[in-house]
C-alpha cells in the first residue's frame, strides 16, 4: 500500500481528499498535515492517522510516499516542489497554481526527481461532462456550435477562497474546472478568448462574484461562467449544434454524496438527464431524454495507484493541468485589459498569449 499524507484538512483535505483516498485498497491514508493545533487533533480523531505539524515533519518520515496538497492555490508551487525535491510523488489540488511560471517550476521538478505531478481536476467524472462528451462524441447533434457550461449559485466564498492574492480570482475554482472540460473534449486548439470579471458585493472578497471566459476554438465557441451572485438556476450545460441541441440541468451529485457519507448513494432526478433535440429530414422535432453515464470520482484516486503500481497512464498529467492555469491567466489579463488575447491553448500549444486591442 502506497503510504499517503494530506497537507490541510479543510474542505478539500477532509471531505475530497481523505474520504477518496479511503475508498482505495491500494492506498493507505497515514497522516494529515495541519499547523493547527486543534484541526490537527481533529484529524487524527477522525481519521485515524498521524499528526504531522509541518510538511517538512511529514518529508522527515521515510515511510511517506504520497503528498497531496488541499492548500491555499498560492501555496502549492513552493510545496510541490519541495515534495518532489524529497523524492515523493504528488498530487495537487485544482487549481494546479496561479501562473503558468509557476506550473513550469513544478513540472521542472518533477522532471529532475523523477517522480509523479497530477492534479486533482475530479471533475473530469462528473455524470454531466461524461454525459456531454458522450453525445458530442457520438454525433448526436451533429458538430457543436456554442457550448455554454456554467455553475452559477448564490454562494458567498468562506476563508481564504474569496481572497485574490491566495486564491486567484473566482475562475480559479470552478472556472478551472469548467476550462478542463473544454480542453478535454477534442474540439481542438482554442485560438483565441475573452473574459469578464465582475465584482463580489461582500466586504473582504476582491476575487470577484461573478466570471466568464468565451473561448474560440475552430468551428466551436465555448462559454465558461461561474457565479456566487445567482439567485436564478440556469442549465448546467447548454448546446447548440448542427443537428439539434442538448440542456443539462444540476450539478453532479457526487459531491453532496461524498460529503453526506457515501459517494455510492449518488443519485439524480430525472429532470436533471440530458435533453437532446434533433429534427429528421421532414422536419419533425425529437426530444429525448437521456440518462446520465454514470461515472465515478474514484477514478481519479484508481488511476493514481494503477500508475504508480503499474505503470498505468496518468489520467490527468501536470502538462494538461498547466494548459488550464495558461487559460486563466489570459482570462485575467483580458479582463483587465478590456482585450481579446490570442493564444492558442491545448494540449501541445507552448505559445505565450498576447493581447490584441
Amino acid at each position: 500500500m502506497i503510504k499517503t499524507v494530506v497537507v490541510g484538512y479543510g474542505l478539500a483535505g477532509k471531505e475530497f481528499h481523505c474520504a477518496l483516498i479511503r475508498r482505495q485498497a491500494e492506498l493507505n491514508l497515514y497522516g494529515v498535515v495541519a499547523r493547527d493545533p486543534k484541526v490537527r487533533s481533529l484529524a487524527i480523531r477522525e481519521q485515524e492517522v498521524r499528526g504531522f505539524a509541518s510538511l517538512d515533519e511529514a518529508l522527515d518520515d521515510p515511510l511517506v510516499k504520497l503528498v497531496v496538497l488541499a492548500t491555499p492555490h498560492d501555496t502549492h508551487a513552493e510545496m510541490a516542489v519541495r515534495v518532489l525535491d524529497a523524492g515523493r510523488d504528488c498530487v495537487v489540488d485544482k487549481v494546479m497554481a496561479l501562473t503558468s511560471a509557476e506550473a513550469d517550476r513544478m513540472i521542472a521538478a518533477r522532471d529532475r526527481s523523477g517522480r509523479m505531478l497530477s492534479v486533482f481536476h475530479n471533475r473530469r467524472w462528473d455524470w454531466d461532462f461524461a454525459t456531454v462528451r458522450r453525445l458530442l462524441a457520438e454525433g448526436r447533434i451533429g458538430q457543436p456550435l456554442l457550448i455554454e457550461s456554467a455553475v452559477c449559485r448564490f454562494a458567498p466564498p468562506r476563508s481564504w477562497r474569496g481572497r485574490e492574492r491566495e486564491s486567484g480570482t473566482i475562475l480559479h475554482d470552478w472556472g478551472a474546472h469548467l476550462v478542463d472540460h473544454a480542453l478535454q473534449l477534442g474540439l481542438g486548439p482554442c485560438r483565441r478568448l475573452s473574459a469578464w470579471l465582475i465584482d463580489a458585493p461582500w466586504e473582504g472578497v476582491d476575487n470577484g462574484g461573478h466570471g466568464r471566459i468565451l473561448m474560440e476554438f475552430d468551428g466551436t465557441l465555448f462559454q465558461a461562467e461561474t457565479s456566487r451572485v445567482c439567485r436564478i438556476d440556469r442549465p448546467r450545460w447548454w448546446v447548440v449544434g448542427r443537428d439539434g441541441g442538448i440542456a443539462k440541468f444540476g450539478i453532479d451529485p457526487q459531491e453532496a454524496a461524498l460529503r453526506a457519507g457515501d459517494i455510492d448513494r449518488a443519485r439524480e432526478p430525472e429532470g436533471h438527464q440530458a435533453i437532446v433535440r434533433t429534427a429528421d429530414a421532414t422536419g419533425a422535432v425529437h426530444e429525448d431524454r437521456i440518462p446520465s453515464v454514470r461515472a465515478h470520482w474514484d477514478g481519479y484516486y484508481r488511476n493514481i495507484a494503477d500508475h504508480l503500481l503499474r505503470g498505468a497512464p496518468l489520467a490527468v498529467t501536470a502538462e494538461e493541468a498547466r494548459e488550464v492555469v495558461r487559460v486563466l491567466e489570459a482570462a485575467v489579463e483580458s479582463s483587465r485589459t478590456h482585450s481579446m488575447v490570442e493564444g492558442p491553448w491545448g494540449y501541445g500549444s507552448p505559445s505565450p498569449p498576447q493581447a490584441r486591442r
